[in-house]
């Protein structure tokens, strides 16, 4: 039985996160994320959490069906209060007992209004409007201040910068999520969950019993030569967030591409790009 009103619609609590949300409306919480949007009933709902540093993030766990644990939902907040106050609401509202089906029958992918998509698209177009500007600005701007040498250089030095961004933005992310779970992490047993080539997907539980999936590196190893099990480093303060484990050699390797590759391509680009602005001034 629910433990309140089959009929009462909940307080409307919404908890955003950092390009994700999640809200109640009515009786179902609707949860966009990943660019999709999802209507979760409360009777699907087995237990919500605050979880992640701070409090600030809220997981979803579903019911699940004949013993195997239901899929988990998990929200990146930015607002602590807001988290335990959405947790509270809907372990108030949930069911004591799940659905013979299972939670995640119950759960509606639904299309994102046009209104949504159309306010996307014009942040996309703004962003892309503002880069646009300031590279054919210092394209004219060099070149009107009578430096057409300077102009070219700014006018190539994108090429570099960007490509020497793209593998040096990543890279840093990785390192950054590796050096956390180096510290906090709790290394599990990843089994294969679906997928082939280079897109397998695996499912690890955390020691709470939530369950999660992790897109598998592609230099990950089998556990003991069995390909459908590997090793993961999951963070205890966010369970969602995990990194596949690797050889030491795999890791000394690419960061050693990311160094001698990535790292000369974005010093160029910006000595043709914004050295060729501070030449101006000094």
């Amino acid at each position: 039985m629910p433990r309140g009103s089959e009929s009462s619609p909940l307080p409307s609590i919404t908890l955003r996160g950092y390009g994700d949300s999640i809200w109640l409306e009515g009786r179902a919480l609707l949860l966009e994320q990943k660019g999709s949007r999802r209507r979760i009933p409360i009777a699907a709902v087995e237990e919500a959490r605050v979880t992640g540093r701070g409090g600030r993030s809220v997981e979803v766990v579903l019911w699940g069906e004949g013993g195997v644990p239901g899929p988990v939902f998990a929200v990146q907040g930015r607002d602590a209060e807001a988290a335990l106050r959405l947790v509270e609401v809907v372990n108030r509202a949930r069911p004591e007992t799940g659905p013979p089906q299972g939670g995640a029958a119950l759960v509606d992918v639904l299309a994102v209004g046009p209104a949504e998509a159309r306010r996307g698209n014009r942040r996309r177009r703004a962003l892309d409007f503002a880069v646009l500007a300031v590279y054919l600005g210092g394209i004219a701007g060099l070149a009107m201040a009578g430096r057409p040498f300077r102009a070219l250089l700014w006018a190539t030095g994108v090429l570099p910068l960007a490509l020497g961004l793209l593998l040096v933005g990543p890279a840093l992310v990785a390192a950054r999520r590796r050096w956390v779970l180096r510290k906090r992490g709790v290394a599990v047993v990843a089994v294969f969950a679906h997928g082939g080539g280079q897109k397998k997907y695996y499912r690890y539980n955390d020691l709470a019993g939530g369950v999660h999936e992790i897109r598998a590196d592609y230099a990950a190893r089998g556990i003991g030569g069995d390909s459908g099990r590997i090793e993961v480093v999951y963070d205890p303060e966010d369970p969602g967030t995990a990194v596949c484990s690797l050889a030491v050699a795999t890791l000394v390797f690419r960061t050693a591409g990311v160094v001698l590759l990535g790292v000369p391509l974005v010093l160029l680009g910006i000595a043709m790009t914004v050295g060729q602005a501070l030449g101006l001034l000094f």
